[in-house]
């Protein structure tokens, strides 16, 4: 059925006449008719009662007027919902993040909600490796990681766009009672014979082998007795005194800091945190708004 019948017959029966219904609609009022009957003949049913000028919905009538409205609606409301989406306004964001980034979402997510509050998120909390994978699977959006990659040419093979977020040093973690150290900052060589919780996600190359390669250029094999791809887990660890926890700073924002006291390794083992995307791929409207904010806010 074509809906601009619909729209005729919705309009005749509101104005209460052809004539004004003709008006309404802009057009002649012998078409208007015509219309009208072929509608009728269609459904094979009189849906108005012409009593003269009068008229008057039958109640057949009065059944397709309220459907016809509720049909007439929906399309509204599909258009309205359709370009919403187009301009960010409403939808869904999938972002991806490793656990040790999660302090970078809680003011950014703020600020997005304030500005768009109808999109609604979904959350994925996985290792480097696998947001990439999640971003080429079309999965996520976007996704905020730990660099390196695994290596330069597996980036630019996977065409992924990457935006630098932050460098951050890496800290020694111990309960607040721990003997270690005292002071804002720990050489490296003290970490020497002490056992070690070691964030570690996937990947060739990460922050986890640039500690090894620090600790040894010291000279010393680190003695590492956990690692993990869970900041929280390593933090929680060391907090019952397992071992001492070496993880990138922004994460004690994520369980801190009442029972465990930190200090920067010396010398500065910085990790650094991108926001990545499929560099010519397509992004949603709200995904774009999202990539701006942040990269705005974190200048």
């Amino acid at each position: 059925m074509d809906l601009k019948k619909l729209v005729y017959f919705i309009t005749i029966a509101e104005e209460g006449q052809i004539t004004r219904a003709a008006n309404r609609l802009h057009i002649g009022q012998p078409p208007l008719s015509m219309q009208l009957k072929a509608l009728e003949d269609e459904l094979g049913v009189m849906l108005i009662k012409r009593n003269n000028k009068i008229f008057e919905l039958t109640p057949a009538g009065e059944t397709f007027y309220k459907r016809a409205k509720e049909v007439i609606n929906s399309i509204d409301g599909m258009i309205a919902e359709v370009k919403e989406q187009q301009e960010g306004i409403r939808g869904k964001l999938s972002l991806g993040t490793v656990m040790s980034c999660v302090p970078y979402l809680p003011p950014l997510l703020k600020l997005f909600k304030e500005k768009y509050p109808l999109i609604s998120f979904q959350l994925w909390e996985e290792d480097s490796q696998r947001i990439e994978e999640l971003l080429l699977n079309k999965d996520i959006e976007l996704g905020i990681v730990r660099l390196p990659f695994q290596s330069k040419e597996m980036t630019e093979m996977r065409n992924l766009s990457i935006h630098h977020i932050q460098s951050e040093p890496l800290v020694a973690l111990q309960p607040s009672n721990g003997t270690l150290f005292k002071g804002t900052t720990i050489p490296i060589q003290e970490l020497k014979d002490q056992p070690l919780l070691v964030l570690h996600g996937q990947g060739d190359y990460n922050v986890f082998h640039k500690f090894i390669e620090t600790c040894n250029s010291f000279g010393f094999n680190p003695n590492i007795t956990c690692e993990s791809p869970d900041v929280t887990t390593l933090m929680t660890l060391a907090d019952s005194g397992l071992g001492i926890a070496i993880v990138p700073k922004i994460a004690l924002q994520i369980k801190m800091c009442n029972t465990l006291s930190y200090a920067e390794i010396i010398p500065s083992i910085n990790s650094e945190t991108a926001l990545i995307w499929i560099e010519h791929g397509y992004l949603s409207k709200a995904a774009q708004n999202f990539k701006d904010i942040l990269i705005h806010h974190l200048k």
